[in-house]
């Protein structure tokens, strides 16, 4: 959904989907390496829990499985011109793009809200946790703060 927000109005269609296809194959090349990562690991009798090695595994493999499934769509739809015309409307439909704005915003002041919580009592139970949410809330600031500055220039 929120990958759809990058596809109206860039004109050649065609070539939203093929670079949306590149990203799918970088999902599947990450998602593959995740879990190989978890395999070699274990095999290895890397000094990791458990859930470590199996959360690599299950989360490279879930990433791949979805890179996989958005690619095959993807192909499908281009192959396809009655599909590739109805996607195309559907995509650069500016109600859905307003709805998906909205949600993204909201999600964002949600999570924002939520790392500030966990920050509060994470500072009194561990150090570490704590640290690992200020540099989070740090990047998701910095991203969006370049992304104000981006877009005010290019729009």
């Amino acid at each position: 959904m929120i990958l759809r927000l990058f596809s109206a109005g860039h004109g050649d269609y065609l070539a939203v989907l093929r670079r949306r296809c590149w990203l799918f194959g970088l999902c599947i090349v990450l998602g593959l390496a995740a879990a190989c990562a978890g395999f070699v690991l274990a095999a290895a009798g890397a000094p990791l829990p458990d859930m470590a090695m199996g959360f690599y595994s299950g989360f490279g493999t879930g990433v791949a499985i979805c890179g996989v499934a958005g690619l095959a769509g993807t192909r499908r739809t281009m192959k396809d011109p009655k599909k590739l015309r109805a996607s195309e409307i559907k995509e650069t439909d500016e109600r859905r793009h307003e709805v998906t704005r909205r949600a993204v915003s909201l999600t964002a002041l949600v999570l924002i809200v939520l790392i500030y919580v966990a920050m509060m009592v994470s500072i009194a139970v561990n150090f570490t946790v704590f640290l690992t949410l200020i540099a989070a809330a740090a990047v998701f600031f910095a991203v969006f703060l370049s992304s104000v500055a981006y877009y005010n220039h290019k729009l």
